[in-house]
């Protein structure tokens, strides 16, 4: 037996338990993060290095940034080690309102901002579109199409993904342009209500096909089990406790970033649409890597169903959460896309078809897609 020597100070901690907090700590650096950045602004006022000028205006966007992207990615994690836990329907609803949680946050705050972008929510939803169902998604096809030569997916569920998504980003995206109820693509009153409410009964619909009797249509053809993967770390309690803070504080700094993203886009005199990209790509980066890695292990179907299921999620519970808070504070919020934003959004509805039409894919369809997304680049910039 070992005793402490006379006049020896008491160890502050016991050796057992710092050994359990450092790996702790690496895990949720993030957080750490998170809690001296949201104190940061907070004692800043929201503008804690914007004094320093240009600089600082960088500086704080890129802190924000990384933090956001860094808790985001965190959150993805917690949300997934929930889902094992709690299996089917309950795991997938997790990890959309999780991930959509961020989403709503982001926008909204641009949206009441101090330039109250009207825009904001359209810019986002179009740019997770294009980002999900072609720069995502045709990475993946690439991927694993050049590592197999082709690829295969449940043909039914992929066609569900699309036709749910054809309709609800027709009548959020499209319908309020060409609409003469209300001018510069701002929906009616009448309008919003019914998106409002064919947008939740349409992704509620679907939810129950996806974790109900037919959610064989979106499993693996091989039926691959990915459940080696999880990576988990402790208790459903501690996940869920993690993941609630996480995405507290993310939503804490959300006015934060949205006011910093505005004025380095003042400031480089970039266009409006790139906030809406910087946002949708923060919200996507987590299930876009996912996505990557799903293709490469030859898990093609749960690839498809990350990046199509983004999409979709994006349409079906954010126009219902912005439209909400529009009906509630009288914002005006502008949906419908331009002409030009249109045809990009119908050649990617349509390219979507003919990828899915025959449950094999290859690598010249991961293709066709990022040069769709290539496009869209093109035309955010070529103003």
């Amino acid at each position: 037996m070992t005793h402490s020597m006379p006049g020896s100070p008491p160890s502050a901690q016991p050796p057992h338990a710092r050994l359990i907090l450092r790996p702790w700590l690496r895990r949720e650096a993030a957080l750490l993060l998170l809690v001296v950045v949201a104190a940061l602004m907070l004692a800043g006022g929201g503008n804690a290095l914007e004094s320093l000028g240009g600089i600082g205006v960088a500086a704080q966007f890129a802190l924000l940034l990384s933090a956001i992207v860094w808790g985001a990615f965190r959150v993805v994690h917690h949300a997934e080690a929930i889902a094992h836990v709690l299996g089917e329907p309950a795991g997938t609803l997790v990890l959309t309102l999780a991930v959509i949680g961020i989403e709503v946050a982001l926008v909204v705050a641009v949206m009441l901002g101090g330039q109250a972008e009207p825009a904001a929510a359209r810019d986002t939803m179009f740019s997770v579109i294009m980002l999900s169902l072609n720069l995502v998604l045709g990475l993946a096809l690439l991927v694993g199409g050049y590592a197999r030569g082709q690829s295969q997916h449940n043909l039914q569920g992929s066609t569900a993904y699309v036709g749910t998504l054809i309709v609800l980003g027709g009548l959020s995206l499209v319908w309020p342009r060409i609409s003469e109820s209300a001018p510069d693509g701002r929906a009616s009153v009448m309008q919003q209500w019914f998106l409002v409410g064919s947008s939740i009964v349409c992704y509620a619909v679907f939810l129950v096909m996806q974790t109900g009797r037919t959610r064989g249509w979106f499993q693996d053809v091989e039926e691959r089990d990915d459940a080696a993967a999880q990576t988990a770390h402790g208790s459903l309690r501690g996940s869920i406790s993690l993941l609630l803070a996480y995405l507290g504080l993310i939503i804490l700094l959300a006015e934060q970033m949205a006011h910093s993203l505005e004025d380095v886009v003042l400031d480089l005199g970039l266009p409006n649409a790139f906030a809406g990209l910087v946002i949708a790509t923060i919200i996507l980066a987590p299930e876009g890597m996912a996505t990557i890695r799903a293709a490469r292990g030859g898990a093609m179907q749960r690839a498809v169903n990350l990046s199509l299921g983004a999409a979709l999620s994006t349409i079906g519970l954010t126009v219902p959460a912005v439209l909400a808070v529009s009906l509630a504070t009288g914002q005006s919020v502008e949906l419908g896309l331009e002409p030009t934003e249109i045809l990009l959004l119908g050649l990617t509805y349509l390219l979507s078809i003919n990828t899915m039409s025959t449950g094999r894919t290859t690598h010249l369809h991961g293709l066709l897609h990022v040069a769709l997304f290539c496009a869209y680049l093109v035309l955010i910039f070529d103003e």
